[in-house]
């Protein structure tokens, strides 16, 4: 049974080692080599005669300086916070429910090393199935080498700076009050309240970048609503590669609540540790020093259509999206001017793996980041990846003309729910009179 608290909260339930895994954490203290400390890490993970195969083709591709720094820094310092983390056990609550929940990046290093080790335990049912880096270590080379590029390089001297993670439901004192002044009767944002809402739409930036790579802003991550998706197993698409290349991202997918369709997640002052190339199957790591600091990360999770990709043309579906971005995309009511005002870095959101239009997907952002503004003078800007798309780098004609033909959020709402032309949402809208 999960841990409680006085206040019927749900808290973070740490595993108690056998006096064996004590002992084997306890001989990691001092420096080893590969051949010494592959059979106490296996025998952490649970192994005895299988390999795991991924973490010894990672080990041995590293330079021999990281691999020095690895096993006579690193492993140690690894095994240490392990212990320490569950010797004293900060309090720490799930996050179920809107509220917020911080972490220092020595805990969050200590947490993933628990991982590293295989002895973190999935909470609930409720909650991501996937907790620690073993499937990583065993079959998966690549992964396993952002994971070491993050144990080695990670800043003692930043450990005491706070990671924070914040659940944001839909509340309507904040989300139709504060953004929909004429509406104030309405509770709930449907239909009619989308059809009457006369903000103007406010333009896009396109950039032929990935969007990760925005300095200052809020990334969206293209979330599946069990937080961080297979990035803890065979997964390696856009949420996973964020998760990899930022790793302190594992945080939220050890201590989230799988989100319902009113909720967000934001994960603030992660760090991007590495760099990558390729996709799925071509991932591969690539080394670069830590960077992009005090980045903020949207866990937006979007509809998955599978072969009825029709269904996302239907109202109920599109009502749910614009929702769902629009909660995001307004971040909390908690949240200071400069933090409204970052830029959103945003993409093909949903229209990869979970077979999204990405014509309709972007019209369903514009219309959500129109809504979000609270005054007609804030200046916000979303800024859309195009992934080297070609396609895509034609996009910014079409929305631009559509804006100008439709000018409001309702006018442009309206005729979304009136789509006949599923192959070509910009075409059709662009044609009416």
């Amino acid at each position: 049974m999960i841990q409680k608290n006085v206040n019927e909260k749900l808290m973070y339930k740490y595993p108690t080692l056998t006096e064996e895994q004590k002992y084997i954490l306890e001989q990691l203290l001092s420096q080893k080599d590969l051949f010494s400390s592959f059979p106490l890490i296996q025998a952490l993970n649970g192994l005895s005669k299988k390999k795991l195969i991924g973490l010894e083709e990672a080990i041995l591709q590293l330079d021999q300086n990281q691999r020095v720094l690895f096993f006579q820094h690193a492993l140690p310092k690894m095994a240490q916070y392990s212990l320490e983390l569950l010797n004293s056990p900060p309090k720490k609550e799930l996050l179920e429910s809107q509220g917020t929940v911080q972490f220092t990046r020595k805990e969050i290093y200590s947490f993933l090393s628990l991982a590293f080790f295989g002895l973190l335990k999935v909470q609930h049912e409720s909650f991501p199935p996937h907790c620690n880096l073993y499937f990583i270590l065993k079959e998966q080379p690549e992964k396993a080498k952002c994971y070491l590029h993050y144990f080695i390089t990670a800043n003692k001297n930043l450990e005491d700076e706070l990671i924070t993670l914040e659940r944001i439901e839909f509340d309507a004192n904040y989300h139709i009050q504060q953004f929909f002044q004429n509406n104030q009767g309405n509770q709930i944002l449907d239909i009619k309240l989308w059809s009457n809402c006369d903000k103007s739409l406010q333009k896009f930036e396109f950039v032929d970048t990935f969007l990760e790579e925005q300095q200052n802003a809020v990334i969206v991550d293209f979330a599946n609503k069990y937080v961080g998706g297979g990035v803890l197993h065979t997964g390696c698409v856009q949420e996973e590669i964020l998760f990899t290349i930022m790793p302190e991202n594992i945080i939220a997918v050890l201590f989230s609540k799988v989100l319902s369709k009113t909720e967000v997640i934001i994960i603030k002052n992660t760090i991007r540790y590495c760099d990558y190339l390729g996709y799925g199957y071509s991932f591969h790591f690539v080394q670069r020093e830590p960077s992009n600091l005090n980045q903020n990360i949207l866990v937006l999770d979007a509809l998955y259509y599978g072969d009825y990709s029709t269904l996302q043309f239907e109202s109920k579906s599109i009502l749910r999206e614009i929702n769902k971005a629009f909660i995001g995309f307004s971040l909390s009511q908690s949240a200071k001017e400069e933090d409204f005002l970052l830029p959103i870095s945003t993409g093909k959101w949903g229209c990869g793996a979970f077979r999204g239009n990405c014509e309709l997907k972007t019209l369903i952002q514009l219309i959500a980041f129109s809504a979000s503004r609270k005054r007609i003078d804030q200046q916000r800007r979303m800024i859309f990846s195009t992934f080297e798309d070609e396609q895509l780098q034609f996009y910014k004609r079409d929305i631009d003309l559509i804006i100008d033909k439709y000018k409001s959020v309702g006018k442009l709402f309206q005729q979304l729910l009136n789509i006949t032309d599923q192959n070509n949402v910009f075409k059709y809208l662009l044609s009416l009179q």
